[in-house]
Order: C-alpha cells, then structure tokens, then sequence
C-alpha cells in the first residue's frame, strides 16, 4: 500500500492531483485515522501509469497464483498458445462469414418486401390529370 506521497513518487504526479483524484473518485483508497492516505498500487496503476523505478517495486511486489514463469518458458504452453489463436482466428472467420449472409439474406428479404409492399397498394406513376377522374 502507498501512501500519498509515496503514490506521488511512484507516477510522477503531484500529491494534490492524487488527492483531487481520490476526492472525486478517480482512485479508490482508504483513509486512516490520522487523515492519511492508503493507495492500493493496482489502483493507482489503473489509473495513472507507474515511472519506470517505482514500477519494478510494484511487480516484484505482487504476488501470482500460481508459479511464476517467463513467457514462452515451455514449449507446450507455447504450442497450446498458437492452438488458442488458430481456433481464435477460425472462430473470427466464422463470424464474419455468418454475418455476410445474414446481411445478404436481411437486404433481400427487405427487397422482396419493398416490391411486395409497391404491388399491394399499386404505385404505379399515373397522368396528373387521372387525379380527376377517379
């Protein structure tokens, strides 16, 4: 947890734009008993990009759920990875190819109805002067 400053220092920022951003509700942090200040790090980087020393400060200090690895570190992780986003991108394409024939099939059902809609109420172009002799 941050303090204000410590916060200030991390991001770059002053204290008094924190502050405001805490004020109206931009960041989230708790306030103890003496007035300060606690600024959970996730937070305060959702909101304002850490400065590159304090930034390794917060990602050493977050911990994982699991075993921390590099990316890449095993050739099978690697591999189900490329599966994920060859069925991924297989899944894009039949998207899009569902919805090209859905918008093919709406415009011409919206066609059919148009030429429907002319020959029910019969809007064929008449002379002017047919207008009186009705």
């Amino acid at each position: 947890m941050y303090t204000l400053g410590q916060a200030a220092k991390a991001t770059g920022k002053a204290k008094v734009t924190l502050a405001r951003a805490i004020k109206s509700g931009r960041i989230s942090a708790n306030r103890s008993e003496d007035g300060s200040y606690s600024i959970d790090p996730a937070e305060l980087a959702r909101v304002y990009p850490l400065t590159s020393e304090r930034a390794s400060d917060m990602e050493r200090s977050v911990t994982l759920n699991g075993p921390v690895s590099e990316p890449g570190s095993s050739p099978g992780e690697v591999e189900t990875l490329r599966a994920v986003v060859v069925e991924r991108d297989r899944t894009i394409a039949r998207q899009d190819d569902t919805i090209r024939d859905l918008r093919c099939r709406l415009d011409s059902e919206v066609d059919e109805r148009r030429r429907l809609l002319a020959l029910l109420t019969d809007q064929r172009l008449r002379p002017w002067w047919r207008r009186w002799f009705r």
